[in-house]
């Protein structure tokens, strides 16, 4: 019943501080997530409306890169014909002090989930692209998965 919802950031020098202004970096990784709010109510039989919080340890395939966490919220819609979508937002906080912010967008009719990079803080002030995940259910509460994309530091 539930579906997946990670959405993922971009850390392959991120956390290292190396990252440079005009660099494309590649944020492929693997990622773990935790819902920590799954509030659901249906306001008409068969019809589900879920107010969500998660957050994800994100493992870039760059062993050199740092991990880091994605603190998301959102919302899904399940509708009873059986199809749903899901939208919302992600911060990561980085250790240096700067942060990076996306908006994330799932649902029946995609066969990836959709993500976009919207901006940061310091370095990362007007950073864009985005990329793909998917993810799947390992229990209730408990997602696993991938993603792909870049992330272009302004």
């Amino acid at each position: 019943m539930f579906k997946s919802l990670i959405f993922t950031l971009p850390f392959l020098v991120l956390g290292q501080g190396m990252a440079t202004a005009g660099q494309t970096i590649d944020v492929a990784a693997t990622m773990a997530c935790v819902n920590e709010k799954w509030n659901e109510t249906e306001p008409e039989k068969g019809h589900k409306l879920v107010e969500y919080a998660g957050r994800c340890v994100v493992i870039p395939n760059d062993t050199k890169a740092k991990n880091y966490v994605e603190d998301c919220t959102g919302n899904y819609e399940y509708m009873p014909d059986g199809s749903w979508k899901g939208g919302g937002t992600c911060s990561v906080d980085l250790k240096a002090g700067d942060t990076i912010s996306l908006t994330w967008e799932e649902g029946s009719h995609l066969n990836e989930y959709k993500y976009e990079y919207t901006g940061g803080t310091g370095k990362y002030k007007g950073a864009k692209g985005g990329g793909t995940y998917k993810t799947d259910e390992l229990t209730t509460t408990l997602y696993g998965g991938r993603k792909k994309g870049n992330l272009e530091l302004p």
